[in-house]
């Protein structure tokens, strides 16, 4: 479930040719590597706080427990409509491909069309319960991850002339730390999103005082070895040299070319399938992670108390899943209304909001780690309580700075609207708090039942 947010081929196909061209080159691989040394770092003072919260919320009941109910209803606002911009992203880009692919059987149907039909299959797909989607998600992760693993083998046995052979300056201080490396934290850092989601799953997974830990930490090692290892080998395939021309004259098609050659054509389509296998993937992924956060917040009152009902049968929350897909529909159809591009458009100004507010609300749980056990001595060592999560929220905090000040690159749009649209989640958040702020003066009670899901026992 975790791994499949993150749409491993979808990036290879065509986030990280634009990372390459757009970030710092070929010190792309040793971005992945240090994103991924702090997001481990993250995740020590997040396990550690995991056994202490029982709430399917995520970052609401982290920030919440950490920092209190005020930060924490801020933090779900952001959170929600991050996953939400995320889904909107994806659909974009599902509804693209499918668009194309229905072209080459002669049949013109919009990009906003096939969206939507996604839409209703992700909700169907998530109202069947946990399981049922997370064994097609193992089924789906297993495809795109494995055909990304074959074209790493393929190259890795490729012949090659002794002065062809592999190298490794794509991990070098040199390369690495240019003037490029801000901007490739836009990418790398989204790349990672959805490891988090690990903690909204633990309400339903067996054992998850075990299974969420290993989950989050084992998502964050994979995904940093697998991009960091596939964008390696990708880069020696085209020459160290040729790699940064060649993502930036295809950045869509550099990948495919790759496994093309070295699989033959008939490999090369199938990949072309399993983008978009991996796009909805993420979809139903994010589905299921938006419903269990309204569902969360349903519980306590802070949305609409209908959303916390859950299936007879399948105890998954259909009501909650239903809503996710209606406000889905609704985006995809004023996307569509107002003309907009999906690939140009509808995707990377999307991803904006996405990226900064994930972002942020993971520096604000790192943060109500810290606090957390400052104010409870549960034994915890200081490496796991405090120093772990305390170097991670500087980190993230960095990462976030660098993110907003270059992400005119992410959107395309001018300053002042590229801003808008990042600091659009933060000020939701902001007036959210403001919210729970005005509800602690007019309904104590009320406030007060906002955190006692998150309280100690």
């Amino acid at each position: 479930m975790v791994i499949t947010t993150n749409g491993p081929l979808t990036s290879m196909g065509g986030g990280v040719p634009a990372s390459i061209s757009l970030g710092n080159g070929i010190g792309l691989p040793g971005s992945y590597v240090i994103v991924c040394v702090a997001y481990l770092l993250f995740a020590v003072g997040f396990c550690a706080m995991s056994p202490h919260v029982k709430n399917g919320g995520a970052f609401y009941a982290y920030i919440t427990k950490g920092l209190g109910t005020i930060p924490g209803v801020g933090g779900a606002c952001i959170a929600v409509l991050s996953y939400v911009a995320v889904l909107l992203a994806c659909y974009a880009m599902l509804g693209h491909f499918l668009s194309v692919a229905c072209a080459l059987f002669g049949l013109a149907v919009p990009w906003w069309i096939c969206a939507i039909v996604a839409a209703v299959a992700a909700h169907l797909l998530c109202v069947r319960g946990i399981e049922f989607s997370g064994r097609l998600l193992l089924i789906l992760m297993l495809s795109e991850v494995g055909v990304i693993l074959l074209a790493d083998l393929l190259e890795l046995l490729r012949v090659r002339p002794a002065a062809q052979a592999l190298s490794f300056l794509p991990f070098s201080p040199s390369m690495v730390f240019t003037q490029g490396f801000g901007p490739s934290l836009i990418f790398v850092v989204a790349s990672f999103m959805g490891f988090e989601t690990a903690a909204i799953y633990s309400q339903e997974a067996r054992e998850a005082h075990r299974s969420v830990p290993r989950a989050m930490y084992f998502s964050i090692v994979f995904i940093g070895v697998l991009y960091a290892g596939s964008i390696w080998l990708m880069l020696n395939h085209f020459g160290i040299a040729e790699a940064v021309g060649v993502a930036s004259r295809d950045p869509g098609g550099m990948w495919l070319s790759m496994f093309s050659v070295l699989a033959g054509h008939t490999a090369a389509k199938i990949g072309s399938v399993l983008v978009m296998t991996s796009l909805f993937a993420a979809v139903l992924s994010f589905t299921n992670v938006v419903a269990r956060y309204w569902h969360a917040l349903a519980v306590r009152g802070l949305v609409w108390r209908v959303l916390s009902r859950t299936h007879p049968q399948r105890q998954s929350p259909h009501i909650a899943s239903a809503a996710t897909m209606g406000i889905s529909v609704v985006l995809i159809l004023l996307c569509a209304k107002a003309g907009l591009d999906p690939m140009l458009q509808v995707l990377p100004w999307a991803s904006v909001p996405s990226a900064v507010g994930v972002l942020s609300c993971q520096v604000l749980a790192a943060v109500a780690v810290v606090v957390f056990f400052r104010r409870n001595r549960t034994g915890v060592s200081l490496w796991r309580s405090l120093f772990a999560p305390a170097i991670s929220a500087a980190v993230l905090l960095f990462f976030l700075w660098e993110m907003i000040i270059h992400v005119e690159l992410l959107s395309g749009l001018s300053a002042a609207l590229s801003y808008s649209l990042a600091l659009s989640v933060l000020l939701a958040g902001f007036l959210a708090s403001c919210y729970a702020t005005d509800l602690r003066r007019r309904s104590p009670t009320r406030y007060a039942q906002l955190s006692d899901l998150v309280r100690l026992p």
